[in-house]
């Protein structure tokens, strides 16, 4: 690697740096970032991809095909950053509920990046795709290991960085240590950091090479391993029945793990089928009949699936097993054509069954960002068919997902529920769907106990001081929530839950605590209507039973004290003193 080489890795990495902090610095100052996801995560998705696309291919930065390749990409991706952030956005919900599909669109890019990366290396040096299957093979192996190298150079750049601030400190010069932890100094430091890790190592071809040959060499020997498995699991499940397998619940997970493990090792001992193949013929024979049990699993994977989305509809969690089904079933249906063929050459022809492999999976991936294929818009239109089809109870149907889950088509399917005139319980339909658009987080469910009554409601609460009766207006406050799904009362008859008046605030009205362990609650009057005013937390209340507390009542009754301990607000950050 030439001098200009070097600068043109280290100018882009510098560019990143600072794009990203810019972009941090922007959030740090709008009111509400959330609204702003849709332009945000495209932003984000071109900075990250675009510099590094152009760092890892810097030997052919003389190129013009280069940028329209890496612009191409990474422009894609913005689009279907800018799609996936609309939907995630929801106003009333927390960021902790778009985390999961900010953290699946990140999986996504990068995974897609990284697949074509090889691809676009091959374009680049052989004026096309994929016609040398050696070069793509040690293009992808290279670039992952110079990845890692090269994040391990800078990590080990930063602890050195921190152990000199640590020493200053020790000196009472805190001046370092604000330094290297402000933004301004960290991002593009660390960006500049892995550009140099990556310059320094791709000077160093022959020794990746050796890296990564050394490792797959001896990951090798444990396909033979993998194919024992999967001949030992088919002889043994005629003799236990697949009833066993369906009961496990996480039996098509185990069986997509050992297929995937099967194509990591099969490619690790295979390789790019340019040197000498390294087991005798005997146990080629026998890994080849491992290979042809793949389809056998994954015609069990997809019968598994096929009949939990027949009982209970589609689900993003089935969507993607269903994409994953489809991946392991492309490698297995090849690998097992290949192994009839008996070529001279042994496997030679699964360099077209990974290639195809592989588009197909990006292929998939970046349709599972655009609306094609996002699973939310598919599990939410799955789960409202059933709903109003008649084919899962409005008693059991989840109206919870849809607000957490589904993203905006989820929410908006709400709102369309909440006015349903249509089905046969319209008012039920109505009440639980307007009681999910006021849930911020996932909470408990009454499933199977039915709905209550206010007699039975009523008998489930136990009032103190003994003799106190409970305001009507309450109890249909709880039944109301209760019924609806809104919380979720550990109460019974046998077990009532005691509520206690009295006046927690000094405002001369009572309040009403319901003792219900973690779902302790405070309810106050508020212009003559009960609201729940706040949860109760105590130093022991995580494992107090309610027998435990009914026989303190009874035994000991109830008092209030003033707190010696008043609260501490760090801006709008409240902390409660807990006493020892």
């Amino acid at each position: 690697m030439n001098r200009q080489e070097r600068s043109w890795i280290i100018a882009w990495a510098t560019l990143q740096g600072v794009g990203l902090w810019l972009l941090h610095e922007w959030l740090l100052r709008l009111a509400a970032p959330g609204q702003y996801f849709s332009l945000i995560w495209p932003l984000y998705v071109l900075i990250l991809t675009l510099p590094l696309s152009q760092m890892v291919l810097s030997g052919y930065r003389q190129q013009k095909r280069l940028w329209w390749m890496a612009s191409g990409f990474s422009l894609l991706m913005a689009g279907a950053a800018a799609y996936v952030g609309h939907q995630a956005w929801v106003a009333d919900l927390p960021f902790s509920k778009t985390g999961e599909l900010g953290f699946t669109l990140g999986v996504i890019t990068a995974a897609s990046w990284f697949v074509l990366l090889p691809f676009a290396e091959h374009r680049l040096r052989l004026n096309s795709w994929f016609s040398d299957y050696s070069l793509l093979f040690s293009a992808a192996w290279r670039n992952l290991v110079k990845l890692l190298l090269a994040a391990v150079f800078a990590g080990l750049f930063w602890a050195l960085l921190f152990l000199l601030a640590g020493l200053f400190k020790v000196l009472n010069v805190n001046f370092l240590m604000g330094l290297f932890t402000s933004r301004i100094f960290a991002y593009p430091v660390t960006a500049i950091a892995f550009g140099i890790g990556l310059s320094l190592y791709a000077a160093k071809e022959e020794a990746l090479v050796g890296i990564y040959r050394a490792s797959l060499n001896i990951l090798g020997w444990l396909l033979p391993v993998v194919s024992f498995i999967l001949i030992l699991f088919l002889l043994a499940l005629p003799f236990q029945g697949l009833a066993l397998l369906w009961k496990t619940g996480y039996a098509t997970s185990l069986m997509l793990c050992l297929l995937a493990w099967t194509v990591f090792l099969f490619n690790a001992a295979w390789q790019d089928a340019s040197g000498e193949q390294r087991f005798p013929k005997w146990l080629l024979r026998f890994i080849g009949v491992g290979l042809l049990a793949m389809p056998v699993y994954t015609g069990l994977c997809a019968y598994s699936l096929a009949l939990r989305v027949a009982q209970y509809g589609w689900t993003i969690d089935r969507i993607w097993a269903a994409l994953a089904i489809m991946t392991m079933a492309i490698y297995a249906l090849g690998y097992a054509f290949v192994v009839i063929r008996r070529q001279a050459i042994w496997m030679a022809g699964a360099r077209q069954v990974n290639i195809a492999a592989a588009l197909f999976t990006v292929a998939l991936l970046i349709l599972t960002v655009t609306p094609v294929l996002d699973p939310a818009r598919i599990a939410v239109g799955s789960q409202v068919a059933r709903l109003m089809d008649g084919l899962t109870p409005v008693s059991d149907f989840d109206f919870e997902y849809l607000r957490l889950q589904g993203g905006r088509y989820g929410n908006q399917v709400l709102q369309d529920l909440s006015k349903n005139n249509d089905h046969a319980n319209a008012d039920l339909v109505r009440q639980k769907a307007e009681a999910a658009l006021r849930v911020k987080y996932r909470t408990f469910h009454d499933k199977g106990r039915g709905l209550l009554t206010r007699e039975q409601l009523s008998g489930h609460l136990a009032p103190y001081p003994h003799g106190v009766e409970l305001d009507a207006e309450f109890v249909d406050l709880l039944l109301e929530q209760r019924n609806a799904g809104s919380i979720y009362l550990n109460c019974s008859a046998k077990k009532p839950c005691p509520v206690l008046s009295v006046d927690l605030n000094a405002d001369g009205e009572n309040e009403l605590v319901l003792l219900d362990g973690y779902q302790s609650r405070i309810f106050s009057l508020d212009n003559g209507k009960w609201r729940v005013a706040g949860r109760l937390q105590g130093q022991r209340s995580n494992w107090l039973t309610q027998k435990d507390v009914t026989g303190a009542l009874d035994q000991l009754g109830f008092s209030i004290k003033p707190s010696q301990w008043q609260d501490l607000w760090i801006g709008d950050m409240k902390y409660e003193v807990l006493e020892e």
